[in-house]
């Protein structure tokens, strides 16, 4: 064995004898079929393959065995060697080409990832319809002043948050009772069409306090009702672009003398805005069920 073809050997077996988990070495039919190619052609070929799969996750699993293999042959007779050299080489070759396939098959999941995404972005500006906001009612108890856990009424507020007369619902007066304390939760979406500070200006009757949250946060909240004028409080957040949960609380009666305690309005300032706008009802929105 000359000097060139031992050096081969040996630069190729210290790089394949890493300390990994070793696979078995199983004899492939094909592979045991005499080659026409040398050993040293062979042994070219497999350097060229290493070099390769350096950072290959299978092959550095197999190196050890595999260059304990080369090793093993390297004293052998021509035929003998050059049937081991042709079964590490096959090894290679599959290991090779089951990366290729396995980049073309990680590409298509990510392409189909990336659809999924887009797909899923647009049908979620698609799961918000406007026109309307969830109207829910709640009795308050005179003795204990709580709230019944339950709405009493559930519906849709079709309508701008805008209002002025007696009880918001008058047609439905009598499932509350006359002269009856009761709070209403408007809910719905707000898209922010950019992101930055809104303030928001809630316009009221002076026997009604409320609340306004937005986000989960509370933006301003009137615990005290006032028997004259009308009374407008005031609040600010920064919001980023995009849909936002908005909780409107007011507290009032169904009838209060000479009074009209559904009297009400909720305004927006958007960063770019040059005033206050009420809440429109295509403003608000509501996910699809």
């Amino acid at each position: 064995m000359n000097l060139i073809k031992t050096t081969r050997i040996r630069s190729i077996v210290l790089a394949l004898t890493i300390p990994l988990v070793l696979l078995f070495f199983g004899a492939d039919p094909d592979c045991a079929k005499g080659s026409q190619k040398s050993s040293d052609e062979l042994l070219l070929e497999i350097m060229d393959l290493h070099s390769e799969l350096v950072t290959n996750e299978v092959f550095l699993a197999q190196a050890k065995m595999l260059g304990a293999y080369l090793e093993a042959a390297h004293p052998l007779e021509e035929t003998k060697k050059n049937k081991i050299y042709t079964k590490v080489l096959d090894i290679l070759v599959k290991i090779k080409s089951s990366e290729v396939r396995i980049r073309v098959k990680s590409s298509q999941k990510e392409d189909e990832v990336e659809q999924k995404k887009f797909d899923g972005e647009q049908a979620d500006k698609s799961v918000y319809e406007p026109g309307a906001a969830l109207l829910e009612i709640f009795k308050v108890d005179l003795e204990s002043g709580t709230t019944s856990d339950l709405p009493v009424i559930r519906t849709y507020w079709k309508r701008d948050l805008d209002y002025s007369g007696d009880f918001i619902l008058p047609d439905r007066v009598s499932e509350l009772g006359r002269n009856s304390p009761y709070v209403a939760k408007f809910s719905f979406y707000y898209h922010a069409e950019q992101s930055g500070k809104y303030g928001f200006t809630v316009v009221r009757d002076p026997v009604i306090r409320c609340k306004l949250e937005v986000g989960g946060f509370t933006i301003l909240e009137v615990k005290e009702g006032r028997t004259r004028g009308e009374v407008m409080s005031q609040g600010t957040c920064n919001l980023k672009k995009g849909f936002h949960r908005v909780e409107f609380w007011l507290a009032s009666w169904t009838s209060y003398a000479y009074q009209k305690p559904g009297t009400f309005q909720v305004k927006v300032l958007t960063p770019r805005g040059f005033d206050a706008v009420p809440i429109t009802k295509d403003m608000m929105l509501l996910k699809k069920e």
